[in-house]
């Protein structure tokens, strides 16, 4: 065991600084896959968790109005596209994903979605890179998040084409995919978007143009997963500059 540094604070004030370097120490010897297994498995737990204990609680709701409360509670939408993206999904439930039979569809995870859009960016020759919370457990230590990040080269200055065709490959796979005037218009360049079978979430950031975005897809690297196939990723040192650059621009202390 390495020796503990005076320097060193625990990630969590109960625990020791010799029960984090154990652990660190364990991790350090997964792979990357794996490292994203247990952090899809923790996912996955943590739905299942909600979605008993929201059927606990309310055992008398009809499945529609079971169905809304689950989006309601797992929804990551917030501001204008909040009420657009929760009304898009009830109006497309058929049947309720709360019948009998139906539940497990929602207890997913998010490398299953990376596995859908990986087919749909392929098909459509999108260059990607899967990066925030997902990406950071490829090089770190597992943990749950609530969407996928993934980076488009995709740029609807120069070809407006290959986003009306993104969105309509999403679409037709099954995806809600509010704010797209949005996105053409050039007020955001995201497009968040919910699967509406699994209401597993994703933000969709088209990327910049200049050298340094580039860049960032000259290295990314390649990763197979075992029975998920192969994805793209941000290269671990671009994780850490876009989170510098993240947090300089909103101020956060994360």
């Amino acid at each position: 065991m390495p020796a503990q540094s005076s320097n060193y604070q625990p990630q969590a004030s109960d625990t020791s600084v010799a029960a984090d370097q154990l652990r660190f120490r364990l991790l350090r010897q997964q792979s990357m896959a794996s490292r994203l297994e247990m952090a899809a498995a923790l996912e996955r737990s943590a739905r299942e968790l909600s979605w008993v204990s929201l059927q606990q609680r309310f055992p008398s709701l009809l499945p529609e109005a079971f169905a809304e409360k689950v989006l309601r509670t797992w929804s990551w939408c917030g501001g204008r596209f909040c009420s657009d993206v929760l009304e898009g999904i009830l109006a497309n439930i058929s049947p309720s994903p709360a019948l009998p039979g139906k539940d497990m569809n929602w207890i997913q995870d998010s490398l299953a979605l990376a596995v859908q859009l990986h087919s749909i960016f392929q098909s459509l020759g999108v260059d990607y890179y899967i990066t925030g919370g997902v990406a950071a457990t490829a090089y770190g230590e597992p943990k749950t998040t609530q969407d996928l990040d993934v980076v488009l080269n995709l740029n609807p200055d120069l070809n407006p084409a290959d986003l009306t065709q993104l969105i309509s490959a999403l679409e037709a796979a099954g995806f809600y995919v509010p704010g797209v005037e949005e996105v053409l218009t050039r007020q955001t360049r995201t497009l968040q978007i919910i699967h509406q079978e699994t209401i597993l979430q994703a933000d969709l950031v088209l990327s910049g143009a200049d050298a340094f975005d580039m860049e960032k897809f000259r290295r990314r690297r390649r990763l197979s997963i075992p029975n998920r196939g192969d994805f793209y990723f941000a290269s671990p040192e671009d994780l850490i500059l876009s989170k510098l650059q993240w947090r300089q621009s909103s101020q956060s202390e994360k």
